[in-house]
């Protein structure tokens, strides 16, 4: 289980104290890990009772804590599809998909990682660049109501990276991801000096829009960091589905993915959808 620091936290000489009290962990490890405006590993546990006791000793302290299996990080049921173009109309967002597009309010963004992800490394399924099929993903609202330098030169196949932004979603775990590389800016109005540029004003607007964070940790975080570490080499293993349907491992083809950042991805996307629902448990009721 991961322990993991809301972007809340603030990094000051009293807050790195109160860590370590409760923590046992000493000032310099807590400030390597723990950095404040951008989540953080504060400890990975092998026990499930154990990580809870100890997120409860933190929220006591009044830190922003939750926690997340790290099985998160290389969930087949979490699988990266490219979003091929996007409409945005008033608070209504249309996403253009492989296989189909699907309208949704801009309330039911949760967050947005943006981030530079690598062609080729690792194994992690779906990236914008493959064969991830959109045909069957549950729709967003399931019922009716840090490389600022893009490296330009060349044919698309001599990319080592690209900027790339993914978009969560508070009711499914699925991710649109757009590449900056091959999504048309100009046909939303933005032109910029680059596609790592264009990239950023749309991820604003859509922020502003829907009233969300955008992350842009993922070189700096010490998730990253663990998810690199923990995950390499390591084959996702498909989770039982409901008696009937079919996996979305066995849906999608396996494709190469960024063994840094696609983790990276799936973790502060879900501990932003758990925090989002901590928070909307605690206020006040109407």
């Amino acid at each position: 289980m991961l322990v993991l620091m809301g972007p809340s936290f603030a990094g000051g000489d009293a807050d790195y104290q109160r860590l370590s009290k409760v923590t046992g962990m000493v000032a310099y490890d807590l400030r390597a890990r723990l950095k404040p405006g951008i989540w953080g590993l504060v400890k990975a546990l092998a026990d499930e009772v154990e990580a809870h006791r100890l997120a409860a000793s933190l929220k006591a302290e009044g830190f922003s804590i939750v926690v997340i299996a790290r099985e998160v990080a290389t969930d087949p049921e979490r699988p990266i599809v490219a979003l091929t173009g996007l409409r945005v109309e008033g608070q209504a967002l249309t996403l253009e998909l492989r296989e189909r597009t699907m309208d949704v309010p801009a309330a039911a963004l949760c967050c947005i990682v943006r981030g530079e992800a690598q062609v080729g490394k690792g194994s992690s399924r779906g990236t914008s660049g493959g064969g991830t099929s959109s045909a069957t993903f549950r729709a967003v609202v399931p019922d009716a109501s840090d490389m600022q330098v893009f490296r330009e030169s060349g044919p698309p196949i001599n990319f080592e990276a690209f900027a790339a932004a993914d978009l969560h979603f508070h009711s499914v775990n699925w991710i649109a991801r757009i590449d900056a590389r091959a999504f048309d800016f100009r046909a939303l109005g933005i032109a910029a000096a680059s596609p790592a540029g264009a990239l950023d004003t749309l991820v604003d607007r859509l922020a502003l829009l829907g009233r969300i964070r955008v992350d842009r940790a993922a070189r700096a975080s010490s998730i990253a960091s663990f998810t690199q570490q923990a995950t390499r080499g390591v084959t996702p293993h498909p989770h039982p589905s409901p008696q009937g349907s079919t996996p979305m491992s066995q849906r999608f083809r396996e494709i190469s993915g960024d063994e840094r950042f696609d983790p990276y991805s799936r973790v502060v996307g879900e501990a932003e959808r758990v925090l989002a629902a901590q928070r909307a448990a605690a206020a006040p009721k109407a």
